[in-house]
């Protein structure tokens, strides 16, 4: 078993590329893999069904800023831009210490070029209390990525 680098879900050994955020860089894992009957149905690639789990868990009030997280990377995996954006405001306010909902709402930013505003979201997930070196790196060089992208005037 794999983790993505990216958007930190496990992913089979054999996927050269990660079915949810598309990232092709990855690291070990161990062999047990954390979390809940979505984990194991976006293992297996079956994501309408994940989402589908998740959605429930919502819906019986059991909704934790991982759930919002994950349910934010499917709708990531599905080119629902909106409902990225929705999911991870909610995954911001359940679990306001955490770098990765601003890491990914950065990266939706910065796809919809809309460059100052994923260099604002990035700078958020960099002032999180819960921010490892590897993540602060990647934020980061993201970051950069899109101050550079934004126009002299």
């Amino acid at each position: 078993m794999k983790t993505c680098s990216l958007c930190l879900l496990p992913r089979p050994d054999s996927e050269p590329v990660c079915a949810i955020c598309e990232n092709d860089e990855f690291r070990a894992a161990g062999s047990r893999v954390e979390g809940g009957e979505a984990v194991r149905q976006m293992i297996e690639g079956r994501f309408d069904l994940a989402y589908r789990s998740l959605e429930e868990e919502v819906a019986r009030g059991q909704e934790d800023g991982r759930t919002a997280l994950e349910m934010a990377w499917l709708a990531f995996a599905f080119r629902d831009l909106r409902a990225v954006e929705t999911w991870c405001h909610e995954a911001i306010r359940l679990q306001p210490d955490s770098p990765e909902p601003h890491l990914l709402l950065g990266l939706v930013l910065l796809r919809g070029e809309r460059w100052l505003e994923a260099v604002e979201e990035f700078g958020s997930g960099l002032d999180k209390p819960e921010l490892t070196l590897e993540r602060r790196a990647l934020l980061e060089t993201m970051c950069a990525e899109a101050a550079s992208r934004i126009p002299e005037w």
